[in-house]
């Protein structure tokens, strides 16, 4: 259809010249046939004129005896069929034919209008002569009409010469006209031409140029205002991509994926985080996913107002919190979905955290508050078991001393940065070794070292926590006789920290947990022997924060081997 349309179309010029030049023929046309008619009438009337005379002279002429011959006589010198006839409209003579067998023309026009005393005129085709005749009738003289008649052809070859010369003028004016209005168009449609090339700079967005000025002062208006349009429209679009680029930034930048929904359900906007969350933002609602975002969209649609949905997406499942938000107006729907799996993680952390650390404390702290009511009771009966609850006091305290400087340290981990500065790896593990030699002579395990150079980049505070709580753990766990073994070195660009013990193991099952907060495999036992069940976590942080990684490897009943891994510095 919209080529039809354009084939349609015509410049400009065409327009009004089409116009004028079929005004111009038509003109031309109707003026030609005006002036062939007036001629004619003229020729006509010259005619009828010379008729008229011919009709005096041969009245004139006329005596009572020999009409006949009076009529041919009146013929020869005049050229013309002459014919008289009576008031009855009896023939009595006639130069052409024998008025014995001629008819009456008392009926003839001419005859009837000279009878009523009037120069009678008429044109018709001769019955006689089978010729189109002018004929002239003079009033009667003495009771006679006196008709004098030519052929209209005597007129027909000058009037066919003067309408070849009307033809030729009327082409020749009717050219003259088109030319004329050609231009004429020409000259008025170029400025507008110039304005139509303007307007559709402006439109491909050139608003430097400005128009000529042009003569037509209705032209120069327009070319005038669209200059000021174009300046206008300049300082719009200029704010609109300011106002644009900023909102595209802000949105951009924010980690909330936003979705902007027409009232046809089409995604007109989405920001990156929204691709981010979502994997992917189809072009229309019906292609999104989880469904519950749809369904939001709707729902606020309908109802008009935010709308707030849960929902889980992707492998493994996140958890997102949608918020639908309808336009007051129209049916345009804002949908905000937040990635809140990580906020819901940290929250059941926090509340695990509290719960297990509220545990922790419970049970030295009831420990303490037992043995010092055994106390005061054995004091009071001088009873000599006061000393082993004093003893208990002291290793509860103890317990809850440990405890709640693993805590601080986990804290003082988490929220802040550590500054890391050039170190040897196998130096700092050598101090700490060389601390625990004295607990593990005295639990009967043998702790070797075999540490080799590893420089990297580090916090001294941090690396050492992490290695005597490794350290802790592994002599905690390997019974008498059992050995513990470090070794540091360098391996594939990584310094790398090995503690092996022969101790008890880790249950399969277990393996992937014991990283965890508070987690322990044996929770009576590690309460036994003073586990806090907060050193891994702190070594598992202490790695990661230096960019590293810690593992284990481990069976149950044949020991265990901790790998800490940080990037070496070469």
């Amino acid at each position: 259809m919209s080529s039809r349309n354009e084939r349609k179309r015509r410049p400009l010029p065409t327009i009004p010249l089409v116009i004028g030049a079929l005004l111009a023929l038509i003109l031309v046309v109707v003026t030609a046939i005006l002036v062939d008619r007036s001629l004619r009438a003229v020729w006509l009337d010259d005619l009828d004129a010379d008729l008229e005379r011919l009709a005096l002279v041969a009245a004139e002429t006329l005596d009572a005896t020999g009409h006949q011959e009076w009529a041919t006589g009146v013929s020869r010198a005049g050229a013309v069929r002459v014919t008289l006839i009576d008031a009855g409209g009896v023939v009595l003579a006639d130069s052409h034919q024998d008025p014995a067998i001629m008819e009456n023309h008392g009926d003839r026009p001419e005859v009837i209008s000279a009878l009523s005393g009037e120069v009678g005129v008429a044109t018709r085709v001769s019955v006689s002569t089978g010729i189109e005749q002018r004929y002239v009738a003079l009033p009667p003289v003495d009771g006679l009409v006196v008709r004098v008649s030519t052929s209209t052809g005597s007129i027909a070859e000058d009037y066919r010469r003067t309408q070849g010369v009307i033809v030729r003028v009327s082409l020749l004016v009717a050219l003259a006209a088109v030319v004329g209005m050609a231009l004429l168009v020409r000259r008025l449609v170029r400025p507008v031409a110039v304005l139509a090339d303007h307007a559709q700079a402006l439109a491909r967005g050139r608003l430097d140029t400005d128009p000529p000025r042009s003569p037509v002062a209705e032209l120069d208006r327009l070319g005038m205002a669209l200059t000021e349009i174009a300046r206008d429209l300049g300082g719009r679009m200029v704010e609109a991509e300011r106002a644009s680029g900023t909102l595209e930034f802000v949105l951009g930048a924010i980690p909330q994926g936003t979705i902007l929904f027409d009232s046809e359900d089409r995604v007109v906007y989405a920001n990156p985080a929204a691709r981010q969350i979502l994997g992917s933002v189809p072009e229309a609602l019906g292609a999104l996913t989880p469904f519950q975002l749809q369904t939001s969209v709707r729902e606020a649609r309908e109802g008009g107002v935010p709308v707030v949905r849960m929902a889980d997406h992707g492998r493994p499942a996140r958890r997102l919190r949608a918020t639908a938000v309808p336009f007051e107006g129209d049916d345009r729907v804002l949908l905000v979905v937040v990635d809140v799996t990580e906020r819901e993680r940290l929250d059941a952390m926090r509340r695990d955290f509290v719960a297990n650390a509220s545990h922790e404390l419970k049970t030295p702290v009831a420990t303490i508050i037992a043995a010092s009511e055994a106390i005061q009771i054995a004091l009071s009966r001088d009873d000599p078991s006061a000393v082993g609850f004093a003893s208990q006091i002291e290793t509860s305290a103890r317990q809850l001393d440990r405890l709640v400087n693993d805590l601080l340290d986990l804290s003082r981990l988490e929220q802040e940065t550590p500054d890391l500065l050039p170190l040897d790896l196998s130096q700092i593990v050598g101090e700490e070794v060389g601390r625990f030699l004295k607990r593990a002579k005295d639990n009967g395990v043998t702790l070797v070292a075999d540490l080799s150079k590893a420089p990297i980049l580090g916090s001294r505070r941090d690396l050492a926590a992490a290695t005597r709580n490794l350290l802790d753990n592994a002599l905690r766990h390997t019974p008498r006789g059992g050995e513990v073994r470090v070794d540091v070195g360098v391996l594939d660009d990584q310094a790398v920290l090995i503690l092996t013990d022969t101790g008890e193991g880790i249950p399969t099952r277990d393996v992937g947990r014991v990283f965890e907060r508070f987690y322990r495999v044996d929770s009576a036992r590690s309460r036994t022997t003073g586990g806090t069940g907060l050193g891994l976590a702190i070594v598992r942080h202490v790695a990661e924060t230096h960019g590293g990684t810690v593992g284990v490897e481990s069976e149950l009943g044949r020991g265990s081997v901790f790998t800490v891994k940080i990037p070496h510095r070469g």
